[in-house]
C-alpha cells in the first residue's frame, strides 16, 4: 500500500514542482529591478490585458515621457494602477494619465512621489490567473502538504529498505 502511495505523491509532486519553476520565471525579472503586477481591469486594453503580469521599474521624473505607460499608487491602501501618460506637466512634477481604453484622462494628476516605475512593454499573458490562484492560503497548503508527503513516504520506504537490506 505504502509502494502505490509513494508513487502517487511522486506523480503529483511534479506539478508542484513546475509550478515552483513557473513561479521563479515570473520572478526572474526583480534581479534586474523589475516588479510584477497583475493587470485586474481592462483599462489598458489592448495593450496590457486583464489577467496578464506586467513589469515595472523605477525611472526619474525625467525618464518618464508622454506616451509612456506608468504605474503609480492611488489612495491610502497602496493601490496600483498602470495608465499611460497623455500629459507631462514639468513645474508641478505631475502627469496627467489615461487609461488606452478609456475615452477621457483620469480626473487627477498623477504626483511623480506617487508613480513607483515605468511601466515594460512586455507582458506574461494570462499568468495573472495563475499568480493569484497560486498565492491563496489553501493552493499554498495542499502544494506544501504534497511535497512533505511525498518527503516523508521516501524516507518510510528507505527506512523499510535498509532495515529489510540489514536482515
Amino acid at each position: 500500500m505504502s509502494k502505490y502511495l509513494k508513487r502517487l505523491f511522486n506523480i503529483l509532486s511534479w506539478p508542484v514542482y513546475v509550478c515552483i519553476a513557473a513561479y521563479l520565471l515570473i520572478a526572474a525579472p526583480l534581479v534586474a529591478g523589475y516588479r510584477p503586477v497583475v493587470v485586474l481591469s481592462g483599462s489598458m486594453e489592448p495593450t496590457y490585458h486583464v489577467g496578464s503580469i506586467i513589469y515595472y521599474k523605477s525611472a526619474s521624473f525625467e525618464q518618464i515621457a508622454k506616451g509612456d505607460a506608468i504605474t503609480y499608487q492611488v489612495g491610502t491602501d497602496g493601490e496600483l494602477v498602470t495608465h499611460r501618460v497623455v500629459e507631462k506637466q514639468e513645474i508641478s512634477q505631475e502627469f496627467v494619465t489615461k487609461g488606452d481604453a478609456n475615452e477621457t484622462p483620469d480626473p487627477l494628476p498623477v504626483s511623480y512621489r506617487n508613480v513607483v516605475g515605468r511601466a515594460a512593454k512586455w507582458t506574461i499573458p494570462y499568468a495573472g490567473y495563475f499568480v493569484s490562484f497560486g498565492k491563496t492560503p489553501a493552493v499554498i497548503g495542499v502544494m506544501v502538504a504534497i511535497l512533505v508527503i511525498g518527503i516523508i513516504l521516501d524516507n518510510v520506504t528507505a527506512d523499510g529498505k535498509k532495515n529489510g537490506d540489514d536482515q
